[in-house]
């Protein structure tokens, strides 16, 4: 082979490489949704749910507990108010995870992600997926001021089988509007996120296992450290985790599930945030 001809074969490979990575950044550019699309109404890509501030399902900031706002807060992305959309210590944490486990192991993410999956994005743990939510993470940062997105996660976020949104949840679990949601009941909601359909089975045992009861407490106990509650309001949430889920029942309305321990595995464990 002369020098013309492995010149010519280098600019194929260069130029087929470049085609690559061009296509491969406007697929991944063309999947980074539009201001009106984040402000507006739309189904979310990961279980369908009807996201549209115009609707009657949806629940403005304003009508929303600033209990529930603040137990989601301090459990899920502490740093909410002050990061613009990524932790930089839950970014390290990811990264030694994936060294030591070999494989895309990596849960508490902010509130903003979060957003961005649920709206837009599938279940799927892959990096060209994480580099997708990591872009769309920064347009809804751009777009949304902390309060809307704050009030769009509270509208989307599972908490339960088929329960979405903390409208639905707070009617279903309680029987209220979000309104109206107390500290014991924000804790609860607040537990379920990880996992919400395993982690809300105490609502049909109307008993807390012993990881919900732990939990919960300590949720508690950190929004009193951290002064989101009063002294009196902590004192009344600690004395009622073992007795709020019996409140408003009757023997007939109760379901019965089996008497198990939830089994916490590796995924349950990474996705949870430790305060």
């Amino acid at each position: 082979m002369d020098e013309t001809e492995w010149l010519s074969r280098v600019r194929k490979i260069f130029l087929f490489i470049c085609i690559c990575i061009g296509l491969a950044a406007a697929f991944i550019f063309w999947q980074i949704p539009s201001s009106e699309t984040i402000k507006g109404c739309l189904k979310t890509s990961m279980f369908d749910v009807d996201l549209c501030p115009q609707s009657a399902t949806y629940v403005p900031l304003k009508n929303i507990s600033l209990n529930i706002q603040k137990a989601i807060i301090s459990t899920e992305d502490g740093k909410f108010y002050s990061h613009n959309g990524f932790d930089t210590d839950g970014i390290e944490l990811c990264i030694q995870k994936i060294k030591e486990k070999k494989r895309f192991v990596c849960g508490g993410s902010t509130i903003t992600q979060q957003l961005a999956k649920n709206m837009f994005l599938s279940k799927n743990k892959n990096l060209i997926r994480k580099g997708v939510e990591a872009l769309i993470t920064m347009k809804i940062e751009k777009t949304l001021s902390k309060k809307e997105i704050l009030e769009k996660y509270l509208n989307v976020v599972q908490f339960g089988k088929n329960i979405f949104g903390v409208k639905k949840a707070a009617q279903f679990y309680f029987k209220k509007s979000p309104a109206n949601l107390d500290v014991v009941e924000s804790a609860f909601l607040a537990m379920v996120l990880p996992n919400p359909e395993k982690y809300s089975q105490s609502y049909y045992r109307k008993d807390l296992t012993r990881f919900a009861r732990r939990r919960m407490t300590t949720i508690i106990e950190n929004m009193y450290q951290y002064k989101m509650i009063q002294e009196e309001a902590y004192v009344t949430a600690l004395a009622r985790v073992d007795s709020f889920l019996l409140q408003g029942t009757t023997t007939e309305n109760l379901n019965p599930i089996p008497q198990t321990e939830p089994t916490l595995t590796e995924e349950d464990l990474d996705a949870l945030v430790e305060e």
